[in-house]
Formats: structure tokens, C-alpha cells, sequence
């Protein structure tokens, strides 16, 4: 089985960064990977061939909101992903907000990539499965999803965002197993479980597993040789 490999090019790319790193991807084999590119909304249409993503959508579908980009308008134009609840967002919006914008993604045909995680606080409080419990029992709460959709949930440290470091392969395999018991509890059958947090072409050797069904990546998408080395381990290394 494919793994997915989403790459969340945040807003770290201009038009003509976007176009030059899109002739670079071209010459990639993906074969073997499913690729899924989040632009930034002005860059879409250079990405034009590729999975689409969204980084993130508002949960109307029409309306006065100055700034706002709708699930809706996203899916007229044949986006289907779109991130929610990315560590950068959950400044600006709670679980009760990430629960509506799943619903308006899931109305409007595209799958959501729902982002939860704790802080280093958390963390150090050993408050991470109640923090992860929390996040997934409100964003994912009274939904209706057919046979056809799927949700997809990533594991991302919200501290380790930007850094260097990132978590062991048994600890991200102990709250992957965790999120999974929660996710079925649920009644949520259709699901894939990815991981993010500052992954590089030098850890992902050491976290690939067959217990996870792929990767969301941040900078190190927007550099060819990152996602080149990356892709080639995915396809490469062995889990010991």
C-alpha cells in the first residue's frame, strides 16, 4: 500500500518559487507514494496535476466574512484535502470550531486532514492522552460520514513544530495506537493515521512503520532535495 505523503507548503513560497519547485517535482518518481500538495490558495493553480490540499476553510459556504475561503469554493475548484486544526490554526480556532469546518469539508465532498496534538506542557504534565482524547472526541463529534469518506488524522507535537527534533518511532506507535482505539470508539471505520512534526530527510529513516499510513511535512516540502531523499526512504527503508 501507497503511503501518503502530504506536504503543507504553508506560506513559505511566491508565485515564482511555487512554479520553479513545481518543474523541479515534475522530475520526481511518486510512483509509490501518494502525493498530496497544500499550497497557499494563490498557488493552486501552479499545482494544477497534483492531489490538492487545502491548509485550511471556513465552515459557511457563503457569507460576510471578510478574508474567509469556504470548503465549498474550494471544492467548485476540485480541491479534495483540506487541512484543519494545524498547530498554527488552534490559535484562532477551539475544537467546536475544527468539529464545523470537518462537517462543511465532508458536506462539500473533499476528505479533511485533521491535525491534533499537545503542547510541551502537556507534555511535561503528562497530559497528552487526555489533551489528544479531548481534541478528537469534540472535532469529530456527531458526525455522518457514508461509505465513500474517509477521514484522515495526524499526529503532530505542537512543540516540536519548526524544530529539529522529533519523537522516537515507539512513542509515535504508542499515541498512533491510542488515536486509533479513540477514532473506533467513535464509529469512525474509514481512516488513515499520519505523522508530522518536523520531519527531515535525516529522522524519517528512523520513524518509517507499517503501522503508519503516511507523513504530513512542512518545510522540508518546499525543498526539492528534502522531499526527493524523503520519498526515496519511504520507498526504501525497512522497519527493523
Amino acid at each position: 500500500m501507497k503511503k501518503i505523503l502530504v506536504c503543507n507548503q504553508k506560506m513559505y513560497l511566491t508565485g515564482d518559487e511555487a512554479v520553479l519547485l513545481k518543474d523541479q517535482m515534475d522530475t520526481l518518481n511518486t510512483d509509490d507514494v501518494e502525493l498530496i500538495v497544500c499550497p497557499s490558495y494563490l498557488n493552486f493553480d501552479v499545482f494544477l496535476g497534483y492531489n490538492l490540499g487545502a491548509q485550511d476553510a471556513f465552515y459557511e459556504d457563503k457569507g460576510a466574512y471578510t478574508g474567509a475561503i469556504s470548503a465549498y469554493d474550494l471544492s467548485l475548484r476540485k480541491i479534495k484535502y483540506c487541512l484543519v486544526g494545524h498547530s498554527e490554526k488552534r490559535v484562532y480556532d477551539d475544537d467546536k470550531t475544527i468539529n464545523l469546518k470537518i462537517k462543511s469539508i465532508l458536506r462539500n465532498s473533499m476528505t479533511p486532514i485533521l491535525c491534533v496534538g499537545e503542547t510541551k506542557m502537556d507534555r511535561e504534565l503528562r497530559r497528552t492522552p487526555y489533551v489528544i482524547k479531548s481534541q478528537l472526541e469534540i472535532a469529530l463529534g456527531n458526525l455522518e460520514l457514508d461509505d465513500s469518506q474517509t477521514i484522515y488524522v495526524a499526529y503532530e507535537p505542537r512543540y516540536l513544530i519548526g524544530g529539529k527534533k522529533t519523537l522516537s518511532k515507539n512513542e509515535i506507535i504508542d499515541v498512533m495506537n491510542y488515536i486509533k482505539k479513540i477514532i473506533e470508539y467513535l464509529g469512525i471505520k474509514n481512516y488513515k493515521l499520519l505523522y508530522g512534526g518536523s520531519i527531515t530527510s535525516y529522522n524519517i529513516k528512523d520513524i518509517v512503520s507499517d503501522k503508519l499510513d503516511g507523513y504530513l511535512l512542512g518545510s522540508a516540502s518546499v525543498s526539492l532535495d528534502e522531499l526527493e531523499k524523503i520519498i526515496n526512504c519511504i520507498k526504501k527503508c525497512k522497519e527493523e
